[in-house]
């Protein structure tokens, strides 16, 4: 007996992501965490899409005003059982993704939420022409709330 599988398609998840593609430099404030002081940092991030349009590679290089530097490689995709757009995230601190960020769209905010051992967070990305917007909240340990921890404006240096 032969099975076929449907295969996925790209869907509005996917279209939606296209508003991230190019590169973008900015400026981030950053919140006190465990992993370092709070501090200003310049950043910068390439967006591409990949695999035919099904993922959404981000490269990213975070520069703080003590020299350190924070490096990214995200992948963004979409569920195609749920929609829902998908953030596969790793960093220069090692920790590997146990599952990724989902979330999906209200307006032109993407939030995404993502829980670990170590915490909740919550990402807030809005893309607005030549400008993007990304704002981070976390809840850590035994908080109840959560907590502003990253906030960032980029602009579009090329698409």
């Amino acid at each position: 007996m032969e099975m076929t599988m449907d295969m996925p398609t790209l869907g509005p998840a996917h279209d939606a992501l296209k508003a991230f593609v190019g590169d973008w430099t900015g400026t981030e404030e950053l919140a006190a965490s465990p992993w370092a002081p709070a501090s200003t940092a310049r950043a910068d991030c390439g967006y591409r899409l990949a695999l035919n349009g099904f993922a959404l590679i981000q490269d990213y290089r975070q520069r703080r005003e003590d020299g350190s530097e924070f490096l990214g490689h995200n992948v963004f995709t979409a569920d195609p059982h749920t929609g829902e757009t998908l953030w596969y995230g790793f960093d220069s601190y090692g920790f590997p993704p146990d599952s990724p960020a989902r979330g999906g769209w209200t307006g032109a905010t993407l939030t995404l939420e993502k829980k670990t051992a170590r915490g909740m967070a919550r990402h807030r990305l809005t893309p607005d022409g030549d400008t993007l917007t990304h704002e981070i909240d976390v809840k850590l340990g035994e908080d109840r709330e959560f907590s502003p921890f990253l906030r960032a404006r980029y602009t579009r240096t090329e698409k």
